[in-house]
């Protein structure tokens, strides 16, 4: 994917993220590297996040999550694919995760939904992070974070 531009404060830069539809949050040793912007969503098959998950993971601790806004729907926000390094630990996924959160209030986002393929990612980290199951009837393991009463408070200082 072809990166337009990028940030590293995400607080003096809201106005870019505002406006950025679709990209990449970048950590490394759990702290945010940047946030890219993005040409266009991720497009991944279940085919490639197998193939990565068995053969194709690096051996480096970058930890990157891709998201997007769906067209017609401002009011959402989606959590397209996480590629995470052999060394990149819990500190940097999780400090990504929260990242994901601060855009989703700077944007003004209601929810933010993941269709969650690995299953590494357990169910019990899904819901310490505000996570709630979702569309139960679907195949998959669909998840929700909603922001109806309000974001958490920021922690973006622990990342930076």
């Amino acid at each position: 994917m072809f990166t337009l531009d990028h940030t590293t404060d995400i607080i003096a830069d809201a106005d870019k993220l505002r406006r950025w539809r679709n990209g990449r949050i970048v950590m490394e040793h759990g702290k945010l590297v940047r946030v890219e912007k993005r040409l266009m969503c991720g497009n991944v098959s279940m085919a490639q996040v197998w193939w990565q998950a068995h053969y194709g993971r690096t051996d480096d601790a970058i930890c990157w999550l891709d998201y997007h806004q769906p067209r017609g729907l401002p009011g959402f926000l989606t959590l397209d694919y996480v590629r995470s390094g052999s060394q990149a630990g819990y500190r940097s996924f999780s400090g990504a995760v929260h990242v994901l959160h601060e855009i989703a209030k700077i944007r003004g986002a209601q929810a933010i939904v993941a269709h969650v393929s690995n299953g590494k990612i357990s169910d019990r980290f899904l819901e310490r992070m505000g996570w709630q199951r979702h569309l139960e009837d679907w195949k998959g393991r669909h998840w929700i974070r909603r922001f109806y009463d309000g974001y958490p408070e920021s922690n973006l200082a622990r990342f930076s």
